[in-house]
């Protein structure tokens, strides 16, 4: 506990220093919509309020106005702001409200972290992964009023009860977290290989014969996989208030391709996602700091890929990289790999991945720290001072 709440200190402290020194590194130039109408109304420094980029304008919105009357803002889910909404019962500022939440979830996810991984792999991998996951370049969200930090506290404490077999709190924080965000669904079926995994109804011959598998589900099987079902409960209650509102039990999706950025309806696959940023490559002026953007959503993205096909190559724990290969994936068929650095930050096997191969090399360790802290810094500057990161 003392460990953790040391790396978390200094962690938010730099991130705070780096925010409240920003305007030193770089004009404040913010590029997304009702920057000057909203934050500055809930009377704070501006170093503070711009924890509240971005997408956090739009939470903000969904507090303060509901659902209805508001384009867009559709494509966020309840529960985070509905938690900031609670909060304001109290005339707490709701971006107060918004990083309490994000902080508090955060230190919860380092908890639950260490429970989860130093006694299925080591302590030194716990640890190695904890760093790696504090100093990513993107892990500034987790402090932001984004839905990051109470997403992945969700994830991991849903798998932390699932493991105990403790199925009913798993399947509760399952739907809560397909009510935060829409790739909160793939727990789902990460939880229905939770529990064959458990049986042991994984191996060769049930995969390659599937009509011996469901010789060997019994009655109480079947009644606990039907049950896990309910795991999509917060997804589900979010498309019926749709339809009955806008008659469109998708709307979240389909409002997707009107913020911009590249996205799609219609599906494209990765490697056409792949084709395209190597002709944004060509074509974009590398001085202009886009290109900076572009290039990281890239390498980033091939990173996550790369540490997870190395994941199901050294076996790890099913699950795990069901949920983390469809929290990948979903997010690419709208063709673009836009705010992928922000969406692998729930990729976890990615950061398990990388620390098991540099438990055994500590001076490259302590060079990926140093290059991801750089990023991180860079990152974080950006985002205070209003330009796109993820």
């Amino acid at each position: 506990m003392k460990r953790l709440l040391v790396q978390f200190s200094l962690w938010l402290l730099g991130l705070y220093c780096l925010s409240f020194l920003a305007d030193l590194f770089l004009l404040y130039a913010p590029t997304f919509p009702y920057a000057d109408a909203i934050l500055p109304n809930y009377n704070l420094p501006r170093w503070i309020y711009s924890w509240a980029n971005f997408d956090g304008v739009h939470y903000l919105t969904i507090v303060s106005h509901g659902y209805i009357g508001t384009g867009l803002i559709q494509a966020f889910f309840p529960v985070y702001p509905g938690l900031i909404w609670l909060d304001g019962l109290f005339h707490i500022n709701a971006i107060i409200s918004g990083q309490i939440i994000s902080l508090v979830s955060f230190f919860g996810v380092l908890l639950i972290w260490s429970k989860l991984f130093e006694k299925e792999f080591t302590k030194s991998i716990s640890h190695i992964s904890l760093g790696l996951l504090l100093l990513f370049p993107t892990s500034f969200f987790f402090a932001a009023v984004y839905t990051e930090s109470l997403f992945l506290l969700l994830i991991l404490s849903s798998f932390y009860f699932a493991k105990k077999k403790q199925w009913m709190y798993a399947i509760i924080l399952a739907a809560v977290a397909s009510g935060t965000k829409v790739i909160g669904i793939a727990l789902l079926p990460a939880l229905v290989i939770e529990y064959l995994y458990q049986r042991n109804l994984l191996q060769s011959q049930f995969i390659s014969h599937p009509k011996k598998l469901l010789h060997e589900i019994n009655f109480t099987d079947f009644t606990k996989l039907i049950t896990i079902f309910l795991s999509a409960g917060g997804l589900l209650l979010y498309m019926i208030f749709l339809w009955i509102e806008f008659r469109d039990p998708l709307y979240f999706f389909h409002v997707q391709e009107e913020f911009g950025g590249g996205r799609s309806e219609s599906l494209i696959l990765l490697p056409q996602v792949l084709v395209r940023y190597i002709k944004i490559f060509v074509t974009v002026d590398w001085q202009n700091w886009k290109f900076f953007a572009y290039t990281q959503e890239f390498a980033l993205s091939i990173l996550a890929l790369t540490t997870l096909i190395v994941g199901w190559i050294k076996k790890l724990r099913p699950s795990y990289l069901v949920f983390s290969s469809l929290a990948f994936l979903l997010p690419t068929l709208t063709g673009t790999f836009s705010s992928m650095p922000r969406y692998i930050l729930v990729c976890f096997p990615m950061f398990l991945v990388i620390a098991k191969w540099l438990e055994d090399k500590p001076k490259l360790r302590f060079a990926w720290y140093g290059i991801s802290s750089i990023l991180l810094i860079l990152n974080t500057v950006l985002f205070i001072q209003g330009y796109w990161i993820a």
